[in-house]
């Protein structure tokens, strides 16, 4: 089980994608925007942040802190809007950018490579205490 951020302004889109990573048995927090998020979070390390691109160009460099150790960040396009392409630095901190919702799937795969990841390299996400999952 992943912990994860899901930020956007859509909030159908959200909750679609919410309960489909929920589904899936994950741990999901959402939120509108990056200043929200991380007040959101407390402190708290997740897994993977699926963050709107539009929200990235506002705010996403101060957002990769907020990870935890072996996380990936990913970015979404809501799928009817034209988004905009991410500056480079951007694209170079994220894992993929999907369109969303047509790209669950591809989602939930990335979810799963990203828990295996950190797995192979002995990490885990942060759990509610901040103490590492995996040190139990």
């Amino acid at each position: 089980m992943a912990s994860i951020l899901v930020v956007g302004p859509d909030v159908a889109l959200l909750e679609g994608v919410c309960q489909t990573l929920i589904g899936a048995g994950h741990k999901v927090v959402a939120a509108t925007d990056i200043p929200e998020a991380l007040e959101t979070l407390k402190g708290a390390r997740p897994l993977v942040a699926l963050v709107d691109c539009d929200e990235l160009t506002k705010g996403g460099s101060i957002f990769r802190v907020a990870l935890a150790q072996g996380g990936a960040l990913l970015a979404f396009h809501c799928d009817e809007v034209e988004g905009v392409d991410l500056p480079f630095r951007l694209q170079r901190a994220t894992l993929a950018e999907l369109r969303l919702p047509l790209e669950r799937q591809r989602l939930l795969a990335l979810v799963r490579y990203v828990e295996s990841r950190a797995r192979a390299a002995g990490r885990e996400s942060v759990d509610d205490e901040g103490t590492e999952a995996g040190a139990r």
